[in-house]
């Protein structure tokens, strides 16, 4: 009776689609099967009709299956005439719908639990959760409702410029502030200053996050505790002999403490080999209000994807909508391609492993350059290639040339002091 039904309710094209794709072929009889995919093709070739018409089908259907027996014919007719004729009401409807979702999901799971114990599923709980959020949206249980806010308390936020603040000045002047679902790439080549600038802009910008929330660095590019002292570096503007001097008095976390708010302001976590629900986990558990994916390209669960590219662009995706899922603001952690080395100002296009995917995903792409002259070794280039966050009038690219301070873990901007002039040979830590 349930596929009858669903038959009455696909023969209007608006719930043929909405439908379509929801129902899996092998919770319904070959016969439903079958009249779906004549539904289908009815609904392409005549696409001006809102709805099945029994004298338009019949002689469309048997043109479409001329070795059915007398007997198949005839049984399929009276079928197509009562789904034709007989409507289903919206209580009735609902209830049909719902059945159709759970046998979907029964079908999901049984699959699912089979590919996990054949092996090739090595996170089932995080199939298992996506599967029941999709389950829970298609039948209704998380409404979606259009967006309600208030125009005036929109236009409020760009005049108080709510938000995070860049440490450096060629960033505030080009970007607006870092709002919860903001999403962006920060780019440089190996061993040119990457983690670095992400301690000296992290530190600043979890500063100001409110009183009892915190950013989180999920790493996966080496031992997350060497990331630590660069952030107590970075957030007191200090050289290591000086942290030490600062630690060996007893000073050291309360002047970190003074400065970030609490000493787990910014919370550094492991994620080797983790997978995209695993880190999910992580963002829920901690919900940050900033978080760093420190490489996301590394993150495992977009293996299937058919190309690198693709898979990466999925990844970044992801990355953008946990963003404003979880309402924190994003930055991923790429690298420059090769084509980009010794450039001042690398393009759009020379992201690792993408020319068009990764950007299309992100509101702005930060593009750390950095020249191969020993001579410059103190300095840096931010370029912005891509900046959907501009500030009205302001330049969308910077393209400023600012002190890399590796030893203090900090980028600053360049104030009546010629480059490559101040004390100190750089290390090659980043």
């Amino acid at each position: 009776m349930i596929d009858l039904n669903l038959l009455r309710i696909t023969k209007y094209r608006a719930d043929f689609y909405k439908v379509k794709g929801r129902v899996p072929e092998a919770a319904m009889d070959g016969q439903t099967n079958a009249l779906l995919n004549d539904f289908q093709y009815y609904f392409d070739q005549l696409p001006e009709h809102d709805k099945i018409d029994h004298g338009t089908f019949l002689p469309m259907f048997r043109a479409r299956h001329p070795t059915l027996s007398t007997e198949q014919r005839s049984g399929f007719e009276k079928i197509i005439e009562n789904a034709l004729s007989v409507d289903v009401g919206d209580k009735e409807r609902g209830m049909i719908m719902r059945s159709m979702l759970e046998l979907r999901l029964g079908t999901q799971l049984a699959n699912a639990l089979s590919r996990f114990d054949a092996g090739e599923l090595p996170n089932i709980q995080g199939i298992m959760s996506q599967m029941l959020d999709e389950f829970k949206t298609d039948a209704g249980v998380r409404e979606i409702d259009f967006i309600r806010d208030d125009i005036g308390d929109l236009l409020n936020e760009e005049v108080s410029d709510f938000g995070l603040s860049w440490r450096l000045k060629a960033m505030n002047d080009s970007v607006r502030k870092l709002r919860p679902g903001d999403f962006g790439i920060v780019a440089g080549r190996p061993d040119k200053g990457k983690t670095t600038f992400i301690a000296s802009e992290l530190t600043h910008l979890a500063s100001q996050l409110p009183t009892g929330q915190c950013a989180i660095w999920l790493n996966n590019e080496g031992p997350g505790k060497r990331i630590i002292p660069r952030l107590y570096q970075s957030a007191l503007g200090a050289q290591m002999s000086e942290l030490i001097k600062l630690n060996t008095a007893g000073l050291l976390k309360e002047a970190y403490r003074d400065i970030m708010g609490s000493l787990d302001r910014i919370r550094v976590i492991d994620i080797h080999n983790a997978d995209n629900f695993t880190v999910e986990g992580i963002v829920e558990t901690n919900q940050p209000g900033l978080v760093v994916y420190d490489m996301i390209d590394n993150i495992r669960g977009f293996g299937d994807a058919a190309r690198t590219d693709l898979g990466l662009e999925r990844m970044y995706q992801w990355g953008r909508e946990l963003a404003v899922k979880h309402e924190h603001a994003g930055i991923a952690t790429s690298q420059i391609s090769n084509e980009g080395d010794g450039l001042q100002f690398p393009t759009l296009g020379m992201l690792k492993d993408s020319k068009t995917g990764k950007q299309g995903a992100c509101d702005f792409q930060i593009m750390i350059g950095a020249s191969n002259d020993p001579g410059l070794s103190n300095v840096r280039y931010i370029g912005m290639p891509k900046n959907k966050l501009r500030r009205e009038g302001a330049k969308p690219d910077p393209r400023a040339e600012v002190k890399y301070e590796p030893q203090r873990a900090r980028y600053s901007d360049i104030v009546g002091m010629p480059v490559g002039t101040e004390e100190g040979t750089p290390d090659e830590t980043e």
